[in-house]
């Protein structure tokens, strides 16, 4: 009875031992994940999208493991949960780098719209180019090219009446993304429209 006792002790402990070691392996995957996104970008929305691609490629791997003990579904799990557990085991790994981005990110949440960029002026041309692209003249003369690629705050129709805004005066708010441009296989940054009023 002893020596069976030991044995389910000592299958425990090993599983509880493989238990923690892949939390951790999933922590430390992320953080050097985050190091790297770090280095490489400062636009916050850019950030916060490649910083979750680190949570998501951390945990990948290890799917089987979340999915018997948590019952998350990394791949198709799109709540808070997942991510709220993940971060517990990231910031084991790396508390000053973590609490510096989730700083970070409130920040970034805070500023909201206030962040996004904006431009006045007349349309000058409409380009169809896979995405509706508006080129708008400024008052100082300045060209900007915005590209119509998400859903945009208007009080227009826009689907509707886009082509009627040719030589219109607009106000466009947008920010700068980057996008994989499989044309120069490449990435590139774009003005992003988010919301678009006539004058």
């Amino acid at each position: 009875m002893k020596k069976s006792r030991s044995a389910l002790l000592l299958i425990l402990l090993s599983a509880n031992g493989f238990s923690q070691d892949y939390k951790a392996k999933i922590g430390t995957s992320a953080c050097e994940c985050f190091k790297k996104v770090k280095a490489e970008n400062t636009d916050p929305k850019i950030l916060e999208t490649k910083l979750g691609f680190c949570i998501i490629n951390a945990a990948e791997p290890y799917a089987r493991q979340l999915k018997k003990e948590y019952n998350l579904d990394i791949l198709r799990d799109e709540s808070s949960e997942t991510g709220k557990l993940v971060a517990t085991w990231i910031l084991k790994e790396c508390p000053d780098l973590f609490l510096e981005m989730v700083d970070r990110e409130e920040k970034s949440d805070a500023e909201g719209q206030s962040s996004d960029l904006s431009v006045s002026g007349t349309v000058s041309r409409i380009e169809k180019d896979g995405f509706v692209v508006f080129h708008i003249v400024g008052a100082d003369g300045n060209l900007t090219k915005l590209y119509w690629i998400t859903a945009v705050q208007s009080g227009l129709d826009l689907p509707e009446e886009y082509p009627l805004l040719l030589n219109r005066k607009v106000t466009v708010q947008y920010y700068r993304n980057e996008i994989f441009d499989a044309g120069i296989n490449s990435y590139r940054n774009l003005n992003i429209i988010s919301a678009l009023k006539k004058d």
